[in-house]
């Protein structure tokens, strides 16, 4: 696994394990707000849909995570990250929550997430559009 691949992997970890709620997109938009923030973490393929940030690279690591057992994809449509798994190394994710904590101190939920990375997709689409 690749240095990217490994930090895309423990930063989903590490968001499904400290938000609420946990679904697809409360994991899309705080990788959005990482990716701006964090020289190493280039994703190439986002696109933008009004606040929510949908990328198919994103999804795929999902589907990884969920088939690997790190993840597990309930019945109301949530994620929950499995404890006892071994996919991700324990490091790693202490790491990247420590990183998540440090670069989205003002996102103690998935809804403000969310609504900080409508506003900084707004604050970007605009200077891109002047």
């Amino acid at each position: 696994m690749g240095a990217e691949s490994k930090l895309i992997t423990s930063y989903i970890a590490s968001i499904v394990k400290k938000y609420l709620p946990k679904n697809e997109e409360i994991i899309h938009s705080g990788l959005f707000l990482l990716s701006t923030r964090e020289e190493q973490l280039k994703i190439p393929d986002w696109y933008y849909n009004g606040y929510s940030v949908i990328s198919e690279t994103v999804s795929s690591y999902l589907q990884t995570l969920c088939m690997e057992k790190a993840l597990t994809f309930t019945n109301n449509g949530m994620y929950l990250f499995i404890d006892d798994q071994d996919t991700i190394p324990s490091e790693d994710i202490e790491t990247a929550v420590t990183a998540v904590n440090n670069m989205l101190p003002d996102c103690e939920s998935g809804i403000k997430i969310v609504k900080a990375a409508n506003r900084e997709f707004q604050l970007k689409h605009i200077g891109a559009v002047r």
